[in-house]
């Protein structure tokens, strides 16, 4: 993805996003439970916002002439086709398009696209089994042409590649679509990889057969299909755009509408981490090393209970001949492979391992303590020659497109693909976990590599496999040395040469691909001190938890399922010339809260618009339900519940018009039906307190730091020699602990007059896993501090529970701190303390509120006397 650095502020994208940060927009768009509910996936919050930004252009008055055509420019793996089918819901339901053209370069695409949209039996398919607005059945219908009299209720979708649409409208054809079938019928067209249709400016100076003449001849028909009526619009989708090029700069500066690049994508968490594997091997080794590799990924997939996991390969070469030969290699590497072989394979390989904290000690461990002859009958069951698929052939992607976009599916066989340059686009394969290139000599032309980091984008896709009954579509265990970090990481099996690597590294950051070679993490190991296992704390203490208890159908409830009761919602003005220019005087609008009242119609309206507000559904989730009336009325549900409107001084609740009031209601329905099914669980959280000892829950435990990648915050390692209160020998931590560490170390001195034995115990999430409950609720809660202190006066034993959370979190994780304070001796009951024990939640601790939390801290634990000399620096 294009930089274009100097040009970034301009482009369309950024001007909403500024206008969206201020609040000048006409109001706040939320999406609507009709794009959400009708969807098979919950939309990621930049898909949700992407689709927001398109609503503020389309919802313009000028939209026929400023916001016609628009451009989402969105990574590789980011979901741009859930977008479009989200845009293809919007667009009909908002203002009426029934009829709807998706064009892209290559047929392989097109088959993909017919899954993601109309194959409802596919695993792929984007929407739910039955499409819902209003509620009335939506169809979606593909089509060569147009019906001249649409029937009600249905989407018509034309698919083609971009050449056969361009012989159709300027090559007249029986049967086929032309300019005047479509003058007279507002259509929206879906433009696919888009960066094959800017040729404006590639075509110049060349010859009119040239691939960029045929590309601008492209262009210019989708032009002409735009301008064929005001009300048309063209919607394209592309990871790759070149906004270095001016023309091309010139032409989209005022057409982005979105823009989510791989880089974020990646340190976000919802990819892959690239990891560089670089040897000098021959192919049959490579190829040996990724069996090996895959199958290690397996074999921890299973040690883990996680069902249906299976890593495929990928074997890249240049040349078709290459790669049919080297399949017919593979297929011997395989029927030859006996414990012996794999024995003294491994034993070279270790010896040539130079870093500590390669991912082929693990490899080696796990092979070397198992049954070899076992793990040689899977392989050669899970790689046998069945199980290959060649995708060379000139008809294969038409013949089986399914295969080979079905790969995750546990009744897809395929453990590697061989090909050469076929799978490049359009390919959306989640489990690949292993590219290797065979037979290539190292080529430095940055054409090449460029090949390659696309290639290596397309399979950093994230797989969101389940674990411990959670499924994931971020990455969990970046900063862990937890053997399922395997499961969180793409392998590149690539050649050790140095002038190809930097050329590859240059193509990978071009493409925003934070990628790292095997090896140059960081594992840092933290130990209990000596002198803190020697203790009476250590090995006598213990450490305090809220039981759970099921939850039956009878006890079901508004709080079972952690629901809110107060909402807020915002009303937001727009300056007429903020989408050209911002005003900083708008910042200043005055806003005031008034309570939304409305009286049943509006509710019995706004849930006949959503799925999920059925009796049948409700009485499903509140067994104790027994009419709607009552699920409206009564406190134990919509009842209780208050809204404010947040509104500019110059406007009343009594000025919002039914259709305003009742978008804020549907708004919040949507919000409360997504925290019942997320969480639909079958334990809570109690007042009563259990224990266990300490010394069981609190162990030795290693991060692995990756130096390349960010994670939230940089995580830095400090000694913690003269903290003889920090439990561990190193302080692994962010770098907001850093900061809560050195302001608990200048409240020693005076704590230390009050208490003895006072400890801080760092509670690592992957290893430990103590945790809370919410009470009456359903989340689990793992604070990351403890302390343990004993009072001098009367010996009572203090267990204190902080937790740093970053500012843009406080709200989110307002609930955890909500609980936090009320963990106080009056609150809980404790099941088994055989002493005077006290149990002490203190506010969070951050950057903006760390006053609070002084002031908490001293008082619940320091009879509010200053504890502190000097400030935090």
């Amino acid at each position: 993805m294009a930089k274009a650095a100097k040009q970034k502020g301009e482009l369309l994208f950024h001007k909403f996003k500024n206008i969206d940060k201020l609040g000048l927009f006409t109001e706040t768009y939320q999406v609507p439970s009709y794009i959400k509910n009708n969807l098979k996936d919950t939309l990621r919050a930049y898909q949700e916002e992407s689709l927001r930004y398109l609503h503020y252009a389309q919802h313009n008055p000028n939209a026929n002439s400023l916001y016609k055509h628009l451009l989402f420019n969105m990574a590789t793996g980011a979901g741009k086709t859930m977008v479009m089918a989200a845009t293809i819901l919007y667009m009909y339901k908002e203002y009426g398009y029934q009829n709807f053209i998706f064009f892209v370069h290559t047929d392989a695409i097109i088959q993909k696209t017919k899954e993601n949209l109309l194959n409802g039996l596919s695993s792929k398919y984007l929407f739910n089994s039955s499409i819902e607005i209003l509620g009335e059945k939506i169809h979606i219908e593909a089509v060569d042409t147009f019906p001249s009299i649409p029937n009600k209720n249905t989407i018509y979708l034309k698919l083609s590649t971009i050449h056969k649409i361009h012989d159709e409208l300027n090559h007249y054809k029986e049967n086929s679509v032309t300019y005047d079938d479509l003058k007279e019928i507002p259509l929206v067209l879906l433009g696919d990889e888009a960066h094959h249709f800017n040729a404006e400016t590639k075509a110049k100076g060349k010859a009119k057969n040239s691939p960029e003449n045929e590309e601008l001849t492209w262009e210019r028909t989708i032009d002409k299909l735009l301008a064929l009526q005001p009300k048309n619009r063209l919607f394209e989708f592309t990871a790759t755009i070149n906004l270095d090029n001016k023309e091309i700069y010139q032409k989209y500066k005022d057409k982005i509408i979105y823009q989510y690049d791989l880089k974020q994508f990646m340190n976000d968490g919802y990819s892959k981490r690239v990891m560089l594997l670089e040897a000098n091997q021959n192919d049959n080794d490579k190829m040996l090393d990724a069996v090996l590799l895959s199958q290690y990924r397996k074999l921890i997939a299973i040690d883990n209970n996680i069902a249906g996991f299976k890593p495929v390969v990928l074997f890249k070469s240049n040349q078709i001949a290459t790669s049919k030969a080297k399949q017919e290699e593979f297929i011997q590497i395989i029927d030859s492979l006996t414990p012996e072989k794999i024995t003294h394979y491994l034993a070279n390989k270790r010896t040539q391992l130079i870093s500590a904290t390669s991912i082929w000690h693990k490899v080696i461990a796990r092979y070397t303590k198992d049954d070899l002859i076992t793990i040689i009958d899977m392989i050669k069951d899970d790689f046998n020659e069945m199980n290959l698929l060649n995708v060379n052939k000139t008809d294969l992607m038409e013949e089986q497109p399914v295969l080979l976009n079905t790969l995750e599916q546990i009744d897809n066989p395929i453990r590697a693909v061989f090909a050469v340059a076929k799978v490049n686009e359009g390919w959306d394969v989640l489990n690949l976990y292993d590219i290797v290139r065979i037979s290539e000599k190292a080529s430095s032309t940055k054409t090449n590599t460029d090949s390659e980091a696309q290639l290596i984008g397309r399979g950093a896709r994230y797989f969101p496999f389940i674990y411990q009954d959670e499924r994931s579509y971020t990455r969990r265990f970046d900063i862990s040395n937890h053997d399922l970090s395997i499961l969180e990481q793409l392998h590149y099996h690539t050649i050790n040469e140095p002038s190809y690597i930097r050329v590859l590294h240059a193509s990978l950051e071009q493409a925003d691909i934070i990628a790292q070679s095997d090896g140059n993490g960081i594992i840092e190991h933290a130990k209990l001190k000596e002198k803190f296992k020697e203790s009476n704390t250590y090995r006598y203490g213990k450490l305090y938890y809220n039981k759970v208890e099921e939850i039956t159908g009878e006890k079901r409830s508004w709080q079972s399922y952690s629901l809110e009761t107060h909402f807020e919602e915002e009303y937001k003005i727009v300056n007429e010339t903020s989408l050209t220019a911002l005003n900083d005087d708008d910042s200043s609008v005055l806003y005031k809260l008034e309570s939304l009242q409305l009286n049943k119609r509006f509710f019995f309206k706004a849930m006949a618009r959503q799925n999920f507000y059925t009796f049948n559904n409700l009485q499903h989730y509140f067994p104790k339900l027994t009419s709607m009336d009552e699920f409206i009325s009564s406190n134990n549900y919509l009842g209780k519940i208050k809204i404010d409107i947040k509104l500019p001084q110059s406007l009343n609740i009594d000025n919002l018009t039914s259709k305003e009031k009742l978008n804020f209601l549907e708004n919040v329905l949507s919000k409360i039906a997504d925290n019942i099914r997320r969480n639909y669980r079958k334990y809570k959280g109690t007042y009563e307190f259990i224990s266990q000892p300490l010394k069981d829950v609190i162990t030795d435990y290693s991060l692995y730091i990756d130096p390349t990648i960010i994670v939230n915050q940089r995580i830095t390692t400090e000694s913690s020699t003269g903290k003889t209160w920090y439990v561990f020998d190193k302080m692994i931590v962010n770098q907001l602990e850093h900061r809560l560490i050195k302001l608990l170390d200048k409240f020693m001195s005076k704590l230390k007059v009050k208490y003895d034995d006072i400890y801080l115990i760092r509670n690592d999430e992957k290893s430990t896993r103590f945790k809370l409950t919410e009470f009456n609720g359903v989340r689990g809660f793992m604070p990351d501090f403890i302390l343990l202190m004993k009072s001098k006066n009367d010996g009572a034993y203090y267990q204190v529970f902080l937790e740093p959370k970053g500012d843009d979190r406080l709200l989110v994780d307002k609930w955890k701190q909500d609980m936090l304070e009320v963990i106080n001796p009056e609150n809980i009951i404790l099941l088994d303390a055989d002493e005077d024990i006290r149990l002490i939640g203190i506010k969070f601790f951050a950057d903006s509120q760390r006053d609070i939390f002084i002031n908490d801290f001293t008082s619940k634990l320091y009879d509010g006397e200053p504890l502190e000399d000097t400030s935090l620096i």
